[in-house]
């Protein structure tokens, strides 16, 4: 009761304070009340001179005949209408009218109480303006590919063949970016860590709508800013975000062969000081794939003593649950609080048909059968990030902070049913089961803060510190079985374990300007890392921890040193040179049997320690009037580098052990070469290549002589974009990834092509037909010839598929949407009130 009191109390007070003061007496304080009643308008529609049909969104603005001071505005209808009211009842005014690709457009207007309150310009022609559409497009092109000092930055809103897609697809359009038989992203033949908004991410790309990032940032030698542990160089995908005031978004639905369908929708909101965005997709797909295994065994004198062969026949089934809102508040003009929420969701369904034959030396067959795998999964993730930024009078100056928390949990188990036949007699053997049952935890922190300081023109400082922690539970229960018996408890495939990941960071970095005009960036990053694992239900751990004692204080210390020359006609060379660390995961380590199918199956190697990475790059951008180049010779010499391998197994020789190692060195260079061209109008042209040398050494087996393996391998990718009449684009993808050296063989070569085409009709609808994979030709595979066995494997993770989607773009621009009722008067002091100046 008393809290209704305060609030009736309250509400009384201000609608007490709201009546005002009572009006003076008299027929002139009457007469200037009315005149302050009345309220003036403006209204007409703009066309196009040339068309004469209507000009969508063109930003109309009313200014004081005399002055620049904005007394109100609004946005042009898709009709081109447009209407603007709440102006002062008297007095002369000048309005103009802006659009990107015409000619401005300024007249004056008069209003005069009672009698010319309300005025109907008419139909306002509207004059394109080439010269400035002419820019606009030169500037765009060259802002395609942007290359800084530590990074390059590659733009995903004209990639046609992505809409509807993941970020799987935007990755295969990437320069210098290829994508593994399990969607997995490969930078310049390494493993790039991924990056959401700046940040490392649980996710994984399949999980991204390709409709919510804004651009891709490549960095192949990151900095000492960023995490020691990325020695495949960044891919940091950048999410779009509402920067408008007002309100804007996008609905999308696709369809497509092979169960495809799904949709997206999303809304931005910016209302002085509050900015809000929510965002929602949901995608699935059903893939049937083929997939082969052909082995010779090799006796001790290289000759054959028997043949395993294998098909298979895949059908997955997976559904994306993808969620997103985030707010923003701007303190003041200088400080800025930002919490962001994600929240994503999956389930997967694999059945794999294995039919597999073993043959004796002579090629006759002595057992066969099939192997049905059922697997399924689901999992949900939820991050929850708060973001404090903070600027400072001086430009460039600024604090952010930065607390994350991850969580993770799933579910996963699968039923493998194998049928064995004898031959020649078909003698039946019983059927044997496994089932796994599994579920998974993990809860992730990260705090990190951040400052830069530009000391002056040339010289900046950073300096930063990092706390990453994440802790890790699993249990995995699998049991056995024949046919007729009841399943028993299988302790050696059985686990439970709980993992310990912890690493904290410092870092400084300095910028300077050498002679000759040679800017170079210069830093040190200190780690210091700590890893355990407990298998609880084996009573087994393993762990490492950096640095352990004062010897292993070199082994945290990551230096990185940055030079950057801008020569003439738009020209630039960077020289830049960094150490990393690969630190081997939980799988990589853990001493348990893991089975793949009848003839494999992996096991983890406690031994394995960390591979540190020297790298070293040399850039040349070049920009001219129709395109860039861009140009890079890379390095890295590879310290113990972790490598997986495969062996026969002592106890059956026609088993493959498969596991990872410590190589003794590792050598690998190469260049990459980007090009984009406008051959001529409407016609873009973008080719990248990129050529590379491996050189790896270490031992297999114990006790065996080394294994060393070397040789070229290249992957090359073309775009093309023509666009055709009545708002039609055509996009064509090809990619060609040639063999690349393995330590015991070789991979086959890649190649696809996709086919895009796109239709925009004003500025809100967009319908786009995307073809992957015309010919059907992306599959994965490799070769592997070693004293033990000769093998062929080939797999693939998608076939092809037809995909439509239609989006529909929805917005206004008007600072003041939730203030509908407030007036909008201009006068010297107020300007534009709602902080949205349209004239500019």
């Amino acid at each position: 009761m008393k809290q209704l009191s305060f609030l009736l109390l309250l509400f009384g007070f201000i609608a007490f304070k709201a009546q005002g003061p009572p009006a003076g007496k008299g027929g002139n304080a009457d007469m200037m009340k009315a005149m302050k009643d009345l309220k003036g308008r403006v209204y007409g529609k703009i066309i196009d001179a040339g068309t004469k049909k209507p000009v969508e969104f063109a930003s109309v603005v009313v200014f004081w005949y005399n002055k620049d001071s904005v007394i109100s505005g609004a946005l042009a209808k898709e009709n081109g209408d447009f209407n603007i009211d709440d102006l002062p009842a008297m007095g002369g005014f000048r309005l103009r009218v802006t659009q990107i690709g015409y000619k401005a457009y300024e007249t004056k207007i008069y209003i005069q109480a009672p009698n010319k309150l309300e005025q109907d310009l008419g139909n306002i022609p509207f004059e394109v303006d080439q010269k400035l559409l002419n820019e606009v497009e030169v500037t765009a092109e060259k802002s395609a590919l942007v290359m800084s000092i530590d990074k390059r930055t590659y733009n995903v809103d004209k990639d046609l063949s992505v809409k509807g897609g993941t970020a799987v697809d935007v990755m295969k359009n990437v320069p210098g970016v290829t994508v593994d038989a399990d969607g997995n992203a490969q930078l310049r033949n390494q493993s790039p860590m991924i990056y959401v908004d700046g940040r490392p991410t649980n996710l994984t790309l399949q999980q991204i709508p390709a409709d919510q990032i804004d651009r891709v940032e490549i960095i192949t030698n990151p900095s000492v800013k960023y995490d020691a542990s990325t020695t495949g160089g960044i891919l940091n995908i950048v999410l779009k975000k509402n920067l408008k005031p007002g309100y804007n978004g996008m609905l999308m639905a696709y369809v497509g062969t092979g169960d495809r369908y799904g949709g997206m929708a999303n809304v931005n909101v910016k209302e002085g000081k509050w900015n809000l965005s929510l965002m929602y997709s949901y995608n699935q797909a059903i893939n049937k794939t083929k997939g082969y295994t052909r082995r010779t065994q090799l006796d001790s004198l290289q000759n054959p003593s028997g043949y395993f062969n294998q098909d298979n026949n895949t059908r997955m089934t997976n559904a994306f649950n993808f969620g997103r809102v985030g707010l923003d508040y701007a303190i003041n003009n200088r400080n800025t609080i930002s919490l962001n929420g994600m929240i994503m969701g999956g389930a997967f369904k694999t059945n794999d048909q294995q039919d597999f034959h073993i043959l004796n030396k002579d090629k006759v067959q002595r057992f066969y059968g099939n192997r049905v795998n059922d697997q399924h999964a689901a999992f949900q993730n939820y991050n929850t990030q708060l973001l404090y930024k903070k600027t400072f009078p001086k430009a460039g100056k600024e604090l952010t902070v930065d607390v994350n928390h991850n969580y993770t949990n799933s579910n996963n188990g699968y039923l493998f049913s194998t049928y064995n036949h004898l031959d020649p007699d078909t003698i039946y053997i019983p059927a044997t089961y496994q089932k796994n049952d599994g579920t998974s935890n993990a809860n992730q922190y990260i705090f990190q803060m951040d400052y830069v300081n530009p000391i002056s023109e040339t010289r900046k400082f950073e300096a930063g510190v990092k706390a990453f922690y994440k802790n890790s539970v699993a249990i995995n229960n699998t049991s056995n079985a024949t046919s007729g018996d009841s399943y028993k408890h299988d302790s050696i495939m059985s686990n439970h374990y709980v993992i310990d990941d912890m690493v904290n960071a410092a870092y400084v970095n300095f910028n300077d300007k050498l002679f000759w005009g040679i800017m170079y960036q210069a830093g040190l990053r200190f780690e210091q890392s700590y890893y355990k694992g407990n298998i609880t239900d084996k009573k087994t751990s393993f762990s490492y921890n950096y640095p352990a004692t004062s010897e292993d204080l070199m082994k945290s210390l990551f230096p990185g040193i940055y030079f950057s020359k801008k020569l003439k006609n738009n020209q630039e060379l960077q020289l830049n040179f960094s150490r990393k660390i690969n630190r081997p995961n939980f799988f990589q380590l853990m001493p348990v049997v893991m089975f793949a199918d009848k003839q494999n199956y992996r096991i983890g190697n406690p031994q394995l320690k960390p591979e540190f990475k020297n790298i070293a790059e040399l850039n040349y951008n070049k920009i001219f009037s129709k395109g860039s180049y861009l140009g890079s010779g890379y390095f890295r010499y590879e310290e113990q580098p972790i490598t997986d391998v495969a062996y026969p197994s002592v106890e059956d020789p026609t088993v493959l052990v498969n596991t990872t190692v410590n190589g003794k060195n590792s050598i690998r260079y190469g260049m990459e070469n980007t090009i984009k061209y406008t051959l001529f109008k409407n016609f873009d042209l973008t080719l990248n290549a990129n050529a590379f040398y491996i050189y790896i050494k270490g031992t297999v087996v114990s006790n065996q002589p080394e294994v060393k393996a070397e040789g070229y391998a290249y992957n090359a990718k073309a775009v093309l974009s023509y666009k055709l009449p009545k708002a039609i684009t055509l996009q064509v993808n090809g990619n060609y990834e040639s063999p690349r050296i393995l330590l015991l063989g070789k991979s086959n070569e890649i190649y696809s092509m996709d086919v895009s085409l796109n239709k925009m009709i004003g500025f809100k609808w967009i319908f786009n037909a995307t073809l992957s994979d015309v010919f059907n030709t992306r599959r994965m595979g490799a070769h592997y010839q070693t004293p033990y066995y000769i093998q062929d494997l080939s797999r693939r993770r998608e076939s092809r598929y037809l995909r439509f989607t239609v989006t529909y773009i929805f917005g206004k621009m008007d600072a003041s949407i939730f203030k509908k009722g407030k007036q909008m008067r201009g006068n010297d002091q107020q300007g534009n009130q709602d902080g949205l100046d349209f004239g500019k």
